[in-house]
């Protein structure tokens, strides 16, 4: 009953952290009856060291509810199994894990040495044994049962599997072995109908802005953690990024100003991927990691087809997030990684925004002497990584005390040093003589600060507005082309999924073979939308005047829709055929992954 008790106390905490809102009671009992059932399994098996067996469990349980809560803070969702193949990442991030591993959740595992201590009492632990009843399991295994069956019979369980700590991973170590959620080609979400349509998109239309960078290099800059909040800000009269608002306002770039993350199980690295290739991510591994061998039409390929090189660029290890197995598939043709740098200065992730721009140009010149082409370079920075902790030196900002040694006022002082590098690499290329002839794209990864944590309350203070996911996953998007009188800012609502094909729109390429899943945002006139699958669940939408975030639990009528300028409640009924809708389209997009689609189709 000791170690019973005890987790039934961590399955109320851990409901708590996970933020259970129907169904809780129920959750907990199921949970602290299987924990129980497999306890009394343990003392009345005729096993020996039974005390070391039981706190074995409870010591796994404890270390697994720490790992779900931990993950659950960060990501807004409980996490699946093939998440372990992404262990040997958590080394880089150990900085970032500090700030995951707050009092609260540390809690679930402060008492295992105390636990450890009283079990070791072996009178303690023999009385224990004497008041376990001879025909305990099969009373509890009942109880079970019956409780199981009757949340079954309402209409419960779907709720419950998506939260109750076994319930779910159970479910999802045998989802995963048997490969439930696996696309058969015969099974094809894909009609004639639909490969038309994604043909289509894929397509170059004439409209606005078709072609002006025909010719030209093109140089993107994938910034890390890059909110669009920063951008224009003025914080106690300092700017917060003066050189991208500099470069916005300029006669010369398109400023996207609707534009939002879309991110896998990958982040940095889907960033990457969905930009170049229009697909949605995979939500099971880090799509470089799945999908590293399979055939793909991207950015990096329409841009070969037409004579570009196209190089990738990144301050860190090469095979982090699996880049360098992956890269040649996707279109790359050399990697330029950590490896290929020179540098003494470590800054928070790595290499210095600063000295990584400054040899980068370097290297920029090398690509632009291969021959007589236009290049691509897809260009990843580093410096402004969570936790956003700087050195003093590099802390110019002047930050009220309410927002110090938070992670509102790091990441200030972090952005405003990632933006003073953005101006120096941008001087650097005027300097190498390369500005004039390129384009060059800016837009964030991903979110820095999330909505789901306690710094939200510190951003809506700071924006003076309600800081909610669709506030979270808003980036910029900045395209600078240089002597072209373009200056515009465009609202229609946009993810990265959209990038690919607005980017070749104003390269002026026509893609032939390839099939997306994006938008021209500078002409597209229709309904446009962000489909998230990270932070919120598939399913989920933000269009221009709707934030739809599906429940939890996975139950339809939890879910929660507002309208985005007054915050309002809206009917669910009035969201749920948009909803299905994405399902639908993400289903076609798993389903050119998992099948390697254009292996056949792009020859």
């Amino acid at each position: 009953m000791f170690l019973s008790i005890l987790l039934t106390i961590k399955f109320i905490l851990f409901t708590n952290l996970i933020k259970v809102e129907y169904n809780r009671i129920p959750i907990i009992i199921i949970s602290s009856l299987i924990s129980t059932f497999i306890l009394s399994l343990i003392f009345r098996s005729k096993t020996k060291n039974k005390e070391t067996k039981a706190l074995t469990f409870y010591i796994v349980i404890s270390i697994i509810i720490l790992a779900d809560a931990a993950y659950y803070s960060h990501f807004n969702v409980l996490p699946k199994v093939l998440v372990i193949k992404q262990f040997r990442q958590l080394a880089a991030v150990g900085e970032s894990l500090k700030k995951i591993f707050n009092f609260r959740i540390l809690l679930l595992v402060l008492d295992i040495p105390i636990v450890a201590y009283i079990m070791k009492k072996k009178n303690y632990t023999a009385k224990i044994n004497e008041k376990l009843k001879k025909n305990s399991p099969i009373i509890l295994g009942s109880i079970l049962l019956a409780i199981l069956i009757s949340i079954n019979m309402k209409g419960y369980m779907t709720s419950v599997k998506a939260q109750e700590l076994y319930t779910y991973h159970i479910t999802d170590i045998t989802d995963t072995i048997l490969g439930r959620d696996k696309i058969s080609k015969k099974d094809a979400p894909l009609s004639q109908e639909d490969i038309k349509e994604l043909k289509s998109r894929a397509r170059l239309k004439q409209g606005k802005h078709t072609g002006i960078g025909k010719g030209k290099n093109l140089i993107v800059l994938q910034i890390e953690a890059l909110q669009d909040f920063p951008i224009e800000l003025e914080y106690n009269g300092q700017e917060i990024t003066p050189n991208l608002n500099k470069l916005i306002s300029d006669n010369s770039t398109l400023y996207y100003d609707n534009y939002h993350q879309l991110l896998g199980r990958g982040n940095t690295s889907d960033a990457e991927f969905v930009s170049n290739n229009s697909l949605h991510p995979s939500m099971e591994e880090p799509t470089y990691t799945q999908y590293e061998n399979n055939t793909f039409y991207g950015l990096p390929w329409l841009l070969r087809d037409n004579g570009y090189t196209s190089w990738a660029f990144h301050g860190y290890e090469k095979t982090f997030w699996n880049r360098e197995a992956a890269y040649p598939n996707q279109g790359f043709q050399r990697f330029i990684s950590e490896e290929d740098f020179q540098f003494d200065e470590v800054l928070g992730f790595g290499i210095r925004d600063e000295d990584f721009y400054q040899q980068t140009i370097e290297y920029l010149k090398e690509l632009d002497n291969i021959d007589e082409n236009p290049f691509y370079a897809f260009v990843v920075s580093l410096s402004s990584h969570t936790p956003f902790k700087m050195p003093e030196e590099y802390e110019v900002l002047d930050i009220e005390e309410k927002y110090k040694d938070n992670m509102v006022g790091d990441y200030l002082q972090s952005i405003h040093y990632a933006d003073k590098a953005i101006g120096e690499f941008i001087d650097g290329l005027k300097s190498a003589g390369l500005y004039e002839n390129t384009v060059i794209a800016i837009y964030g990864d991903h979110f820095a600060i999330s909505a789901a944590q306690d710094e939200a309350e510190l951003m809506t203070e700071l924006l003076g507005k309600e800081y909610d996911f669709d506030e979270m996953m808003h980036i910029p998007l900045i395209v600078h082309i240089p002597g072209a009188e373009v200056k515009e800012t465009i609202s229609t609502i946009g993810s990265q999924l959209d990038f690919y094909p607005t980017i070749a729109n104003i390269m002026g390429y026509d893609n032939t073979k390839g099939m997306i899943f994006g938008r021209d945002l500078t002409n597209y006139e229709g309904h446009a939308y962000v489909p998230p699958q990270t932070y919120m669940l598939k399913g989920s939408f933000i269009d221009e005047d709707i934030l739809f975030e599906i429940s939890r639990d996975g139950i339809f009528e939890h879910s929660r829709a507002i309208d985005r300028k007054t915050r309002r409640e809206i009917d669910l009924e009035e969201v749920r055929e948009m909803s299905e809708k994405i399902v639908e389209e993400i289903e076609k997009s798993n389903y050119i992954l998992e099948t390697d689609y254009f292996k056949e189709s792009v020859k």
